[in-house]
């Protein structure tokens, strides 16, 4: 498979040719390493996730646009704002996803960024035109076939062998809500195993394969073993640094803490 890098101003474009279809995975370069993605056919450009700050938003929609193809929606599951482009473009996202945006954990993060990054954060919401609810989507010619969650969802492009999830981050901390959390990670992880993905798409690192997944299980256990043997939450927060010391994201290890230890 072929893939090509473009730099731009702030970020930078990884393509990954398919033959039929193009992946566009642009990783922002910003505070959050968000990463987000276009699909490109003969004709047409879908869009999955937005950039997340506004510094980023000029230089994605140029990119977009240059594409010279029309671009047949913008599908969301965790990061739906950044709305302040592109408002004409058709906006996909489960009543999850909605809900979520309302009342929910993205409500909560937004409005805990848009604090925590004052006039960076961009915090507008996508207008959502169109509601998903079958398992099996259809938009422009690209096949999604979508795994429903409480507040979000998984994608699987299966013409392109590949899945789109919130966080994978082989080399990063992600947030873990507790032990049960941990489990079910391991178990959709080494069902993406099972499926033999080519490349596991995701909002906070560039495109990752089924080594990254082995990887990253073996981090999930290790996180387990040491909350066990852990009596506090600095201990666990030592611990896990001393056997992971290149990772980045101490932001999210710090809330996994949390988790593990709320009384602490």
């Amino acid at each position: 498979m072929k893939v090509e890098k473009v730099n731009l101003k702030k970020g930078f474009m990884e393509i990954y040719d398919f033959g039929s279809i193009k992946l566009h995975a642009y990783q922002t370069n910003d505070l959050m390493n968000d990463e987000c993605y276009l699909l490109e056919n003969d004709k047409n450009v879908l869009i999955v996730e937005f950039p997340a700050f506004y510094d980023n938003l000029e230089e994605f929609e140029n990119y977009v646009k240059n594409l010279n193809k029309n671009i047949v929606g913008k599908v969301f599951s965790d990061h739906p704002n950044g709305g302040t482009i592109l408002k004409d473009v058709k906006g996909y996202a489960s009543a999850g996803t909605i809900k979520s945006m309302k009342e929910g954990t993205i409500y909560h993060l937004v409005t805990g960024f848009e604090t925590s990054f004052g006039g960076a954060f961009a915090k507008e919401y996508h207008t959502i035109t169109d509601v998903l609810k079958d398992k099996q989507v259809n938009i422009g010619g690209f096949e999604l076939n979508i795994i429903y969650h409480d507040e979000n969802i998984e994608i699987e492009f299966p013409q392109i062998n590949c899945v789109y999830t919130h966080m994978l981050g082989h080399d990063c901390h992600s947030i873990i809500a507790g032990e049960t959390h941990a489990n079910e990670m391991i178990q959709q992880l080494k069902a993406y195993q099972e499926k033999g993905y080519i490349l596991i798409l995701s909002s906070h690192h560039t495109p990752e394969n089924l080594a990254d997944v082995e990887e990253k299980i073996e981090y999930l256990e290790t996180i387990k073993a040491i909350a066990k043997n852990s009596k506090t939450k600095e201990k666990f927060e030592n611990e896990v640094k001393k056997n992971y010391p290149s990772y980045g994201g101490l932001n999210y290890l710090e809330m996994t803490a949390g988790y593990f230890f709320p009384e602490s």
